[in-house]
């Protein structure tokens, strides 16, 4: 093989050449967007606090593991062949993640193997950009000493039964979380490639989207096709039709290097989106499904979308817009106190609403297009 083929990690961010995703990160999503339907049908099948808890508690970890891969690819990426075989392990790993999450009472022990294998890859990914960038020594050092530490306690967990398993998910989780977070000094020194994380985040965000559509498929294939239901079906993919403009005519590159603090806020906050997204689908399926109901698994989760948006655009510094979002958000929850029947209306109106003024007024500098 040519030494092209063979090459170690280098530092990316200040590479003159435009970043886009590899064909590799996309074979990467692609295991996430069964992933997350898996997520979904978790949700789909009740919407009672333990199940919401489940659901989430779940969700975090699949979302970690993906972003996890997104920073290290966002530094260190060289699509070579040992960097292919860090990787695609991975996207096993996160497959059998995917097929523990439906019967996680008697799989958790699975799900947490899965998961320690990935973030295990990550780990050596880490330790050999270290080796191969002094520069970035500091940085991967914390990082591979940060996700060891929680991968030692997912491992530990195994030796305690469920609903103990969980508590020692939860603190490897914060560990998780907290790594970038502690490790901040440094970042600064290597901060992120402004046009490759936005598109990365971005596309997980079009996953998400999609489990709306595939939820509004899968409630009308269980119920009869009556004018009510295919009106609501319409306003829920109508509504995240709104959730896309809404993102995706905001999207703004320079968020990522603006100050550390607005940066990272934005990354973390995608978890929420995330999460509020497919929540939204999942109630759109319930709705489909008894119209008759109340409206709180639709008008909850679209207003966490509507508040998240609205703290992307204070972190954007469009103080404007985030007032503008965050009162939709809580406008959207009061709605929710309403039949289905009416709230859908309503929420529709203020995505629309939100939807055209951005239309009317200039975009804010270093927004995208």
């Amino acid at each position: 093989m040519t030494n092209r083929q063979w090459q170690p990690p280098r530092l990316r961010l200040f590479e003159d050449a435009h970043r886009r995703a590899t064909w590799l990160e996309l074979l990467y999503d692609l295991v996430f967007v069964v992933a997350v339907a898996e997520l979904a049908a978790v949700l789909a099948e009740g919407a009672d606090l333990g199940r919401v808890l489940t659901f989430v508690g779940l969700f975090v970890p699949v979302w970690w593991a993906w972003a996890g891969y997104v920073f290290y690819a966002n530094r260190f990426d060289t699509d070579d062949v040992s960097h292919r075989l860090l990787a695609l392990p991975q996207i096993l790993a996160v497959a059998t993640m995917a097929a523990s999450v439906g019967d996680i009472e008697q799989r958790s022990a699975l799900f947490a193997v899965s998961y320690a294998v990935a973030r295990v890859l990550l780990i050596v990914a880490y330790v050999r950009a270290g080796r191969h960038v002094p520069e970035a020594r500091a940085l991967t050092t914390r990082y591979a000493a940060g996700f060891t530490v929680a991968v030692l306690i997912w491992l530990a967990s195994l030796a305690v039964e469920p609903p103990q398993r969980y508590l020692f998910w939860a603190v490897a989780l914060l560990i998780d979380l907290a790594t970038p977070l502690l490790a901040r000094r440094h970042q600064g020194k290597l901060p992120p490639q402004s046009e490759h994380l936005p598109e990365r985040f971005g596309l997980f965000v079009v996953i998400v989207l999609g489990e709306v559509v595939a939820a509004v498929v899968i409630g009308l294939k269980g119920h009869d096709v009556t004018p009510g239901a295919l009106l609501i079906a319409l306003a829920g993919v109508a509504i995240a039709m709104g959730f896309w403009w809404l993102y995706f005519g905001h999207l703004d590159e320079s968020v990522v290097l603006r100050t550390q603090m607005a940066g990272q806020v934005w990354v973390y906050s995608h978890l929420p989106l995330s999460l509020g997204l497919v929540a939204f689908g999942v109630g759109i399926e319930h709705a489909i499904t008894h119209p008759s109901g109340t409206s709180g698994s639709v008008g909850v989760p679209a207003a966490l979308v509507l508040a998240v948006l609205g703290v992307q655009h204070l972190c954007s510094r469009d103080r404007r817009a985030g007032a503008i979002r965050l009162t939709a958000a809580a406008l959207t929850l009061a709605a929710s106190l309403l039949p289905v029947v009416v709230a859908l209306p309503v929420i529709l109106l203020i995505a629309a609403a939100q939807v055209a003024y951005d239309l009317l007024r200039p975009l804010p500098e270093g927004a995208a297009t």
